[in-house]
């Protein structure tokens, strides 16, 4: 989760710690931007809508006056993008159809070190994160005769790529008040993931002839493959924040992520998300 969270960690007391945990939950519509001619469509969703949904939750606890420590887990469910197709032919009907997803998860922990300077209270953080991706993708070709003893038949071809990873973030957050109730917000931060991709691949033939008393056999084949990968990300944001009690702040904003060698299917290394997001912060 890479949007500030300083806004309720002024200090006012060094000697003070506040024993009090803070929860954040976040969510975004993202645009996704991953077709590499920037078309409207893409192996992997349309390619420059918002649709992408994007969620996180955050657990904060100060361990003393200057330095905390965070948890935090996001989502972000790609958009589908599925169609079908039916061409009728003489003597029967040609169907085709396709299918896809995708979707990843983090899990973030950081120690974070706050500094004041010009008025603004500086949050800079150093930890792990933990990713998981999976796409899927799926494609059918059907033959359907109009007379039940012609010949028929179906092909699927199915693949899925799941990558699994760990490694360094950092990055820095930084809230400025505006007054008593307002504020501006904004962070940047990188990650290096080190990881396994596994991809997978399968295929299924299917012929009927009812004239013929000896079918040949369904065509069944599958392989998959192992890789060693690096995905990297850098995220932005930048928002207002709204506190109109002590302990719960809102905020809304504009996140930017920009990923590398995260979607194995898309048609270029690169993908950008972007969007606007809403927070709510509460000190339990």
């Amino acid at each position: 989760m890479v949007a500030a969270h300083a806004a309720d960690a002024q200090v006012t007391d060094p000697a003070v710690v506040d024993s009090r945990i803070k929860i954040a939950f976040e969510g975004a519509v993202y645009q996704s931007n991953v077709d590499k001619l920037g078309d409207t469509s893409d192996k992997l969703g349309s390619g420059n809508d918002f649709g992408d949904l994007y969620g996180s939750v955050a657990l904060t606890k100060a361990i003393s006056s200057d330095v905390d420590w965070r948890l935090a887990g996001t989502f972000h469910a790609g958009q589908d993008n599925d169609f079908s197709l039916n061409v009728p032919q003489s003597g029967g009907v040609i169907g085709l159809s396709f299918g896809n997803s995708y979707n990843f998860q983090t899990l973030d922990f950081d120690i974070g070190k706050h500094v004041e300077a010009q008025g603004a209270d500086i949050r800079f953080f150093g930890g792990l994160r933990l990713l998981h991706s999976k796409e899927k993708l799926n494609f059918n070709v059907s033959a359907t005769p109009n007379d039940p003893a012609d010949k028929g038949g179906n092909a699927d071809k199915l693949g899925s790529s799941e990558f699994y990873g760990i490694g360094p973030r950092l990055g820095a957050e930084v809230y400025y008040p505006l007054g008593e109730t307002w504020g501006l917000t904004g962070a940047v931060s990188g990650s290096a993931m080190w990881g396994r991709r596994t991809d997978k691949f399968s295929l299924h033939e299917h012929e009927s002839d009812p004239s013929d008393p000896t079918p040949d056999p369904d065509i069944n084949v599958s392989e998959s493959q192992h890789s060693n990968k690096v995905v990297t990300s850098i995220d932005l944001s930048g928002g207002v924040t709204f506190k109109p009690w002590e302990n719960t702040t809102f905020t809304a904003g504009y996140r930017v992520e920009q990923w590398h060698n995260l979607l194995e299917m898309a048609d270029k290394s690169t993908q950008t998300f972007n969007g606007p997001f809403l927070r709510l912060e509460v000190k339990m």
